[in-house]
């Protein structure tokens, strides 16, 4: 076999994308789509019920010339007694940051507990939701599962803006958990499909809530109501649904379903968007994109995520990380009513607090030799455990009053760089080690994990009642398993090509990018034209 012919059977996605523009407008395009969706979700759940949603008022009661004030504390270790003072009042007055949910659905008469027996729920339908959407997007693509998870969060938050009572809004939380997964880890999946890898790290931060948890905090902060805020960011988000119909769908997915014609399609629509339609790919280029022989051939399912001690290994880590990121977040985000300072400046916060990580991430990844995924994760990771570790040593020692705005601070630092550097560090790994057969089930299983975490932390908040480090006390237990599991089995995988098949991984496929791929795309595209 000759070299030219050696090549056209070695053809692979990134040296198509390179022909295309690795990093062009259509990907610029892409990427302001799903931040516009970043910025509905940011606002839903910072306003919901389980964040600023759920605010529990001061009441102030001045009957018979006496001043009997019930706040937060006094509340919740006296439910029973503060609901009958509350409602017995006549000369009541409220004073909260906004109108929340907690204050119009008279909350106050609810089990104490109640709030985060319902937190704790919501997982279980959020897993069965992410085990079926992998499966489904793999099956079915990854565009339209993606498009009918996100109108399901879009439109749920409408119907929410005029619930009733609880019982309906809660209802339709439900249903968003049970179906929004297909958005996030389709979406996700494809966004990463549709790129070169050399620009893979960056456009991770697509998925970034760093400008959208500004944007929540600030509009909360001007709607002042629970209602006007879920209708106003809902509302906004419309353009986002005619926007994402016009993203292609993965040419990788395609080719891997033997669709070889509509990928070229595809391919050519994104080398037009990206000002290179002069380049033309054919059926038969997509043909000798090189896929493993049995990844045609087999239906996959969770079980093959474990079918190598390789990807088991893999999936362990990822597993651990994907619990420690949900319980930090939760941590913070339902807990927030305990940080010093105003709620809507800490839920903003926590957007700024991570502005800067994008740039040097990108900076690191584009100018370093040696700055890969693996120092990214456990550089971000081992930070996140010290500042834990500093709000546990702070509340241990008795300081928690005189050094409340510290504690502050560490939190919101902490949860920024968890759902900003380790979150890319983590999504990226996904994608990068797992093969495109099973890549969305990988994605959806560690999704389905993490809402492990998301059962856990409303433990942990209503126990800090009893020993309050216990939110932090276990973020940061997670957090340190997951450095020492990253630690020990996790590669790097910087500049490596995604490997698209169970074999490749098997064979160890994690070869570096050719460095001639610039003349033998050339040589491709000489004998494309005779």
């Amino acid at each position: 076999m000759s070299s030219t012919e050696q090549l056209k059977n070695d053809l692979t996605f990134d040296q198509v994308f390179k022909r295309i523009k690795t990093y062009g407008w259509y990907q610029v395009y892409f990427a302001v789509t799903i931040q516009l969706f970043c910025f509905c979700h940011a606002a839903n759940f910072a306003g919901g019920l389980f964040s600023l949603g759920g605010l529990i008022p001061i009441y102030t009661c001045t009957d018979d010339n006496i001043t009997a004030v019930y706040d937060k504390d006094f509340i919740v270790h006296n439910a029973s007694a503060a609901c009958q003072a509350i409602h017995a009042c006549t000369n009541l007055t409220v004073e909260n940051a906004w109108f929340s949910m907690y204050q119009e659905f008279d909350w106050v008469c609810q089990p104490a507990n109640r709030i985060s027996r319902l937190a704790s729920f919501l997982p279980l339908a959020g897993a069965v939701g992410y085990m079926a959407s992998g499966h489904l997007s793999d099956h079915f693509g990854r565009k339209w599962p993606a498009f009918i998870g996100i109108c399901v969060s879009v439109f749920g938050g409408l119907i929410n803006s005029v619930a009733p009572n609880w019982i309906i809004y809660y209802a339709v939380i439900v249903v968003q958990y049970l179906l929004q997964p297909m958005y996030h880890g389709a979406a996700f999946t494809l966004c990463m499909e549709s790129v070169g890898s050399k620009w893979r790290i960056m456009q991770s931060f697509t998925f970034q809530y760093t400008l959208a948890f500004t944007y929540a905090g600030l509009l909360a902060y001007l709607t002042q109501n629970w209602r006007l805020n879920l209708a106003i960011v809902n509302a906004l988000a419309l353009p986002a649904l005619v926007s994402f119909l016009f993203v292609e769908e993965s040419p990788r997915w395609m080719v891997q379903k033997h669709r070889y014609k509509e990928a070229a399609k595809s391919v050519n629509k994104i080398a037009r968007w990206n000002g290179r339609g002069d380049v033309k790919h054919t059926e038969s280029d997509m043909k000798r994109i090189e896929m493993g022989s049995q990844a045609q051939k087999h239906h996959y399912n969770v079980f093959h995520l474990f079918s190598q001690k390789k990807l088991a290994l893999y999936c362990l880590s990822q597993i651990t990380t994907g619990i420690c990121m949900s319980m930090i977040t939760s941590s913070i985000m339902m807990n927030v009513q305990d940080l010093a300072g105003s709620p809507f400046l800490n839920i903003s916060l926590v957007g700024l607090l991570r502005i800067w990580t994008p740039f040097a991430v990108i900076a690191m990844e584009r100018y370093s030799n040696w700055f890969g995924r693996k120092p990214l994760f456990l550089g971000a990771q081992s930070l996140v455990f010290l500042l834990f570790a500093t709000i546990i040593a702070i509340q241990v020692s008795g300081q928690w009053e005189k050094l409340h705005a510290l504690a502050t601070a560490c939190a919101l630092f902490g949860v920024a760089v968890e759902i900003g550097l380790v979150w890319v560090a983590y999504k990226t790994y996904t994608v990068e080690l797992f093969p495109t057969v099973v890549r969305t089930i990988a994605m959806n299983l560690f999704s389905v994990s993490g809402l492990i975490g998301d059962v856990i932390a409303p433990q942990l908040i209503y126990l800090k009642y009893y020993w309050r480090p216990m939110p932090y006390a276990g973020a940061a237990g997670l957090c340190l398993l997951s450095i020492l599991l990253g630690l020990i089995i996790l590669p790097e995988t910087k500049g490596k090509p995604m490997p698209d098949s169970l074999e490749e991984v098997k064979a160890g496929r994690l070869r570096k990018i050719d460095t001639n791929a610039a003349k033998e795309l050339q040589l491709l595209s000489t004998e494309t034209n005779t």
